[in-house]
């Protein structure tokens, strides 16, 4: 069997369905095995950039807790895909990359698209060897079984993670042989729970009962681990109650008695005072404790205040030192301490429901007139961002995925919505690239069943970076909705240069344009939906009218800025409102 054809073969009948790329010399053989031998069970998805394949695959990876492939030939569409492959690797997302490189025999001597390190040629190897868990180039035939099963066993592992499959064009064609007897029939089998002693989960346990208010911190590595239902039922075992980070706002129940709410940059304010006042243990499960998740709760991080359980204590060990942790798969962790709440009789404690909080929506101060006829005034009417998340919350899919891209409408969506317990909630803070929910949510919808459909919340200025991935979602026929709030500007940007550059604003405005107009150019009006709103009452009217049976893009035309509900952008005396229950 040649590698192209082993290596589609295998993927297929791995269950991994999907190989999101874009084509190209090197890289061809690939696409020509799949068109053989996919059999409808392995199939190419087409992006309009590899960027936006490398997310798809991540978002996919993510969403569904599976294996993301995605594929580039070498060269450019090799470096575009490593801009995808970074997030992956600094978000802890399983994907596996093959890439194209150029005949062997040229590697090094005026190959088109080198990447051998010599010369002024790129080195594929240093690139790689930054940005993924395991990267090889298949020099020999017989090397390919192995370096697979190495690539996705180094992705699915401890703490998950890319690998790379660097494959010269000639080798695709090369004989390696029958699947060996070996390699697991199921990719799932290279799944590696990372186990713990009794001894400290035992001391976790201890920890735990002994306090007087502890509280959970559930982060993304939860959605990950082996068993999330585990984390939750502990938590209703216990009584205790339990808050989310931004990158995993859905990662307990939104609605549960016990949620307190979302902690972080654009966490809410009655969190942070629980966690600063009331906790006297913090049990962070799932989280690297990084600055997006600690800077509004930075004095309640406290070694002796704080557990942690973390399939990779790395990260955490160099922010601090809690006082106790276990070092573990926390569905492994969070089963054991379910075994020890039921064999001690454990009694769920009396938890009142603390009052929920939010930032009061305010005008940002006016920006200074532009050197363009186009301006945000042009985009009219009084459409504001908060009242638009209000509308957005009675239209979120009811079991699906909502996807938050980088900037000022995503601290907002994800400062005031609650999420429905059926649907996923997904952020990119690897990278935290403008631009990645967008691919990503192809990736998401693909494979959800029936009746699943996504929502995108992005900007712009994301919009316009990876806006023509939406023409994936209409060649796909994907139930997606974009909403993109257009105020023709980076907003975060121009929020930060308002705050700490005395308002001078640079590089971060440009001449208004029309998403609605744009998008009617990525797909005819029997495929995409397409509407425009600049107040509530266009914005109610549109979104009774989009059907969930094609792709949309919903444009927000906002004129006027809001302070987003972003912590470092607040002063302590920021007013706030009580959350009616």
């Amino acid at each position: 069997m040649k590698l192209a054809d082993a290596l589609v073969t295998t993927l297929r009948d791995w269950g991994l369905e999907y190989l999101f790329g874009v084509g190209g010399a090197n890289i061809e053989h690939l696409f020509d095995a799949v068109h053989r031998l996919g059999q409808g069970r392995f199939r190419t998805v087409l992006a309009k950039s590899e960027i936006g394949a490398a997310f798809m695959a991540d978002g996919r990876a993510r969403v569904q807790r599976t294996l993301g492939v995605c594929c580039a030939t070498s060269g450019g569409g090799m470096m575009n895909l490593a801009v995808g492959i970074a997030e992956s690797f600094a978000e802890s997302v399983p994907v596996l990359a093959i890439v194209g490189q150029p005949p062997t025999r040229f590697e090094g001597r005026g190959a088109f698209q080198d990447s051998s390190g010599i010369g002024r040629s790129v080195n594929a190897d240093k690139l790689w060897s930054a940005i993924t868990k395991y990267h090889v180039t298949v020099r020999d035939p017989g090397q390919f079984w192995t370096c697979l099963e190495s690539a996705v066993r180094a992705a699915l592992g401890g703490r998950p993670g890319p690998s790379v499959l660097l494959i010269p064009r000639d080798l695709f064609d090369c004989e390696v042989g029958d699947r060996p007897a070996w390699l697991p029939d199921d990719f799932s089998d290279m799944f590696g729970a990372r186990s713990a002693s009794l001894e400290a989960i035992a001391k976790l346990f201890s920890a735990i009962r002994a306090a007087e208010s502890p509280v959970l911190l559930v982060g993304s590595g939860v959605d990950r681990c082996s068993d999330p239902a585990a984390v939750i039922e502990f938590a209703r075992r216990m009584g205790i109650p339990a808050a989310t980070t931004l990158s995993s706002k859905n990662s307990f129940p939104n609605d549960d008695p016990l949620y307190l709410g979302m902690v972080g940059m654009a966490g809410e304010p009655s969190v942070h005072r629980f966690f600063q006042e009331e906790a006297d243990l913090i049990i962070a499960v799932g989280t690297g404790l990084n600055v997006m998740t600690c800077q509004p709760i930075q004095k309640a991080i406290q070694p002796e205040r704080l557990a942690v359980v973390n399939i990779d204590m790395g990260e955490v060990l160099r922010i601090v030192k809690p006082a106790v942790f276990v070092e573990a798969d926390a569905g492994v962790v969070f089963a054991e301490l379910n075994r020890m709440c039921a064999q001690t009789g454990v009694v769920p404690r009396s938890t009142a429901q603390s009052p929920s909080t939010r930032y009061t929506p305010s005008l940002a101060a006016d920006l200074p007139p532009v050197d363009f006829e186009s301006s945000h005034e042009s985009l009219g009417g009084d459409l504001l961002q908060s009242d638009a998340v209000g509308l957005l919350q009675q239209f979120l899919p009811e079991s699906g995925h909502v996807l938050f891209d980088a900037g000022n409408c995503a601290a907002a969506a994800l400062h005031y919505l609650r999420m429905p317990r059926t649907v996923s909630s997904t952020i990119a803070l690897g990278m935290g690239g403008m631009g990645y929910a967008i691919p990503a949510a192809v990736g998401a919808q693909l494979g959800s069943p029936r009746g699943a459909r996504t929502m995108v919340i992005c900007g712009d200025g994301a919009f316009l970076m990876l806006g023509t991935e939406v023409n994936t979602a209409v060649h796909y026929r994907l139930p997606i909705l974009f909403v993109v709030f257009n105020n023709g500007m980076h907003g975060m940007c121009v929020t930060r240069q308002q705050l700490y550059f005395d308002g001078r604003i640079e590089g971060s405005r440009y001449p208004a344009t029309s998403v609605a107009d744009m998008a009617r150019g990525l797909g005819d009006a029997d495929h995409l939906w397409v509407g425009s709103a600049s107040s509530s009452a266009e914005l109610s009217e549109l979104l009774r009218d989009y059907r969930a049976d094609r792709p949309g893009v919903l444009e927000l035309r906002l004129c006027w800025e809001q302070v987003p509900p972003f912590t470092p952008f607040l002063p302590a005396t920021a007013p706030t409102y009580l959350v009616s229950a």
